[in-house]
């Protein structure tokens, strides 16, 4: 029973997130006169044609950077904590784990890296 729960409130939030930019457009059509006439700020200009369409834009550009801002948000967050082992036993281990492993196929390629390719053309 638990389990369906989790279930359905994951799939429930799932799809908030992705109608978030449908719930703006809806918003929008719904109320596209009183947006024109009272929130437009194109209202004074009507050789624009703009009818509400700038407020659109910026309701979905916030949306956008705030879905942004919480992903930075979480990336940022990310901490890795290190314990090494005090133990001289286990410290000995250590470099046999970080040395170079050398595998056979090591000297199967050739890579020749050549920067004046990669620069933009002189003009003269």
């Amino acid at each position: 029973m638990l389990k369906r729960i989790v279930v359905y409130l994951l799939l429930l939030s799932l799809t908030f997130q992705c109608l978030g930019n449908l719930g703006v457009l809806t918003w929008f059509g719904l109320n596209r006169d009183l947006i024109a006439r009272v929130l437009c700020e194109n209202r004074n200009k009507p050789e624009m044609h703009c009818n509400g369409q700038c407020v659109l834009m910026k309701k979905l550009k916030k949306l956008q950077d705030d879905r942004h801002d919480k992903k930075e948000a979480r990336i940022n967050k990310i901490e890795v904590l290190v314990i090494l082992p005090a133990f001289s036993g286990l410290l000995s281990l250590i470099p046999n784990i970080l040395s170079p492993v050398f595998t056979p196929y090591s000297g199967l390629y050739n890579y020749l890296y050549i920067p004046q390719f990669l620069l933009p053309p002189k003009l003269s």
